[in-house]
């Protein structure tokens, strides 16, 4: 028995690399020790031979059986090792289609030991460490965590032992940039190459603030690509339209401390402008290399734009006078109004009488809040509409909207006779 398990493993050491050999060299011997006669008399694999999936119930072609690991970001969302976990190897595919061409790096995330004690082979038991052998979540489609017990060992070097691999972390970016405890020590896997996850290629972020300012509406953040920590960018859009585009470049201290792999500056903080009235906000995250969004968050929220009051319309015979007060909502500066007749724009212009009770109500405000304005209009049954305009930023709301019948002009005087001879 023991040379047949001898020439077996010799006949497919030529075709494996490192990785791929000593997994599957070890599957032929289990065949062998477990299921010898099935298994030399029978044409299957070894690998269905002795397929338990470890230990679980799934069929033999799920991911869940498939010799690898599942990538962190399907067990936390993030693209990076979790908590109890540490670099302990990397591996590579060249020419990656999912980094533009270039190669593609993924990085194993095994268990520290804690008080496991080390095995010969330099790997502990995952036990103590709180990671159990089985499928990701349960799930017979995502593959397994906590069941490799392996280690290509180009990072934490300095660690003589380590647990089983709990997930996969992949980077366009070096692992040494990833995480400056991996060696530059190369090893490929080939087999790997169609690896993927969605949540590889989105990213990461949150939307942390979101108001009215007067008139606009203020979004900030911060944004990670998944792909490789690189600067991601961010897209806003009020109800349906895409109003905002821009990269979240600014210093987040907070972010690059919870992912040291990120760059320092993540953050993001845009002003847009807006009508007053109910609008939905949606801000997206946008990996710039794979193209791929995220929603990072939404919100209903109400601008409220420029205020103030009409407190007067009058037909004064072939035209119309209005009188009130407006401030501009966003610091309560002085605004400007616009008078219209049906639909006919008959005026604009700024404020510029002064109101001491509007100061007195809103302190602060300047002295030149009101309005007083006569427009012509042709006899008839009119709409008015008086809206307050904030200057700073265009916004507009509507003060006040009566329909009047404008009467017609008074008869002017016979112009004097002309003087005589």
């Amino acid at each position: 028995m023991t040379g047949l398990l001898q020439r077996t493993v010799n006949a497919v050491a030529d075709r494996l690399d490192r990785r791929n050999f000593l997994g599957k060299a070890a599957v032929v011997g289990s065949a062998v020790v477990a299921a010898p006669l099935e298994f030399g008399l029978k044409p299957k694999s070894a690998y269905a031979a002795i397929c338990n999936c470890s230990g679980s119930a799934c069929a033999c072609g799920s991911q869940c059986c498939d010799g690898y690991t599942e990538f962190c970001c399907t067990l936390t969302g993030v693209n990076t090792c979790p908590p109890g976990t540490i670099t302990a190897g990397w591996w590579k595919v060249d020419g990656s289609a999912h980094c533009g061409g270039a190669a593609r790096y993924y990085i194993d995330c095994n268990t520290t030991c804690g008080p496991c004690p080390c095995g010969p082979d330099g790997i502990c038991s995952g036990a103590c460490a709180g990671y159990g052998c089985g499928c990701a979540g349960g799930d017979c489609n995502n593959r397994k965590t906590g069941c490799t017990r392996f280690r290509y060992g180009q990072c934490n070097q300095h660690l003589a032992c380590v647990g089983p691999i709990v997930c996969r972390v992949v980077s366009c970016a070096a692992p040494w940039t990833f995480d400056p405890a991996c060696g530059t020590s190369s090893r490929t896997d080939e087999a790997t190459r169609f690896h993927d996850r969605p949540c590889l290629n989105e990213p990461i972020g949150s939307l942390d603030y979101i108001a009215d300012v007067g008139g606009a509406i203020r979004v900030a953040g911060w944004a990670v690509a998944n792909s490789d920590f690189s600067t991601a960018g961010i897209r806003v859009f009020l109800d349906t339209g895409y109003v905002h585009h821009g990269v979240a470049d600014l210093p987040r201290s907070d972010v690059k401390a919870a992912y040291p792999q990120a760059s320092a500056n993540t953050g993001y903080d845009a002003t847009i402008g807006a009508t007053a009235g109910k609008h939905l906000v949606c801000v997206w995250g946008v990996d710039r290399r794979t193209g791929r969004d995220r929603l990072l968050g939404f919100k209903e929220l109400e601008v409220k734009g420029p205020f103030g009051a009409v407190d007067l319309i009058q037909d004064v015979g072939g035209g119309v006078r209005v009188v009130g007060w407006t401030l501009a909502n966003a610091s309560n500066a002085a605004g400007s109004i616009r008078v219209y007749v049906d639909s006919t724009l008959a005026y604009h212009g700024n404020t510029d009488r002064p109101r001491p009770d509007v100061a007195a109500a809103f302190p602060g405000a300047p002295e030149l809040t009101g309005y007083d304005v006569t427009v012509g209009a042709p006899p008839g049954k009119r709409t008015i509409c008086v809206w307050g305009v904030d200057r700073s930023n265009g916004s507009i709301s509507l003060l006040a909207a009566r329909d009047l019948v404008v009467s017609e002009p008074p008869p002017q005087p016979p112009p004097p006779a002309p003087p005589g001879p």
